[in-house]
């Protein structure tokens, strides 16, 4: 009787680790295999849903309701002819970008995918180091494969960027590259570069007590970003010279 109830644990246990995986990641134990459309297709279609509904047909309250969901767009992504704005021939750009919205891509990479909408306090699509990420921007190329993502977050607390700082430090090794910017950090690990990037601010916290009083006060709070690259984007990117997100690691200094 024991092993059942042992096995029964097991299997929800299993059950709800596959559950929480597809709504968050795990950077930690993430891969180029990755299932980047999988992962964003339902967030995708739900956000195309609920921006196709008529506000006028909705009470204000389910109208509201609707907006505390994240928003995602999809993107593609497409090598561009520079004209001489950038230092290369073509660069990596996304087609709805106006720059080259009215220009043909030269060739098809593959797509992007955007966090465009999100509560910082609430929401949490990926996690590092126990770290929550309220937002995380992924591209994929042509044949599905996980090239970089982009997490962020405003943070309240000061020890949630020494924590990624502690785990970056303890599974990769430094690298310089050509950025003065003291704010920013650059690492190889075994599969993936990193940038990391902090900055410190003060903001006004805005609260309301219970008779809807506003009160505010003045906060510390920290911008933190965190890039991963598959190395097989990059070395791409720098065999065809094509200036795009992470180039500064393959214009490396190693």
């Amino acid at each position: 009787m024991k092993n059942k109830i042992y096995l029964l644990l097991t299997v929800f246990i299993l059950s709800s680790c596959h559950s929480q995986d597809n709504k968050t990641v795990d950077l930690a134990k993430i891969s180029s295999d990755f299932d980047v459309s999988k992962f964003y297709g339902n967030k995708i279609k739900k956000t195309n849903e609920i921006i196709s509904k008529d506000p006028k047909s909705m009470s204000k309250k389910e109208a509201l309701n609707l907006l505390n969901n994240a928003f995602f767009v999809k993107d593609t992504l497409g090598y561009y002819k520079t004209d001489g704005r950038f230092p290369t021939d073509l660069s990596l750009e996304p087609t709805n970008d106006w720059m080259v919205r009215n220009k043909k891509p030269t060739e098809i990479f593959g797509y992007g995918y955007k966090t465009v909408a999100y509560d910082p306090q609430k929401d949490t699509i990926a996690i590092l180091n126990t770290v929550a990420f309220p937002k995380m921007d992924m591209v994929e190329d042509h044949k599905g494969n996980l090239m970089y993502l982009e997490v962020g977050k405003t943070s309240k607390n000061a020890t949630d960027y020494n924590k990624i700082k502690e785990y970056i430090s303890k599974n990769c090794k430094k690298v310089i590259v050509d950025d003065s910017d003291p704010n920013a950090s650059y690492w190889e690990g075994e599969h993936l570069y990193y940038y990391l990037f902090k900055e410190d601010n003060r903001v006004e916290d805005t609260s309301y007590d219970s008779q809807g009083n506003k009160k505010s006060n003045s906060v510390n709070v920290t911008e933190i970003k965190l890039s991963m690259f598959e190395k097989s984007y990059i070395r791409k990117m720098e065999e065809l010279k094509i200036y795009s997100v992470g180039n500064k690691f393959w214009k490396k200094n190693l």
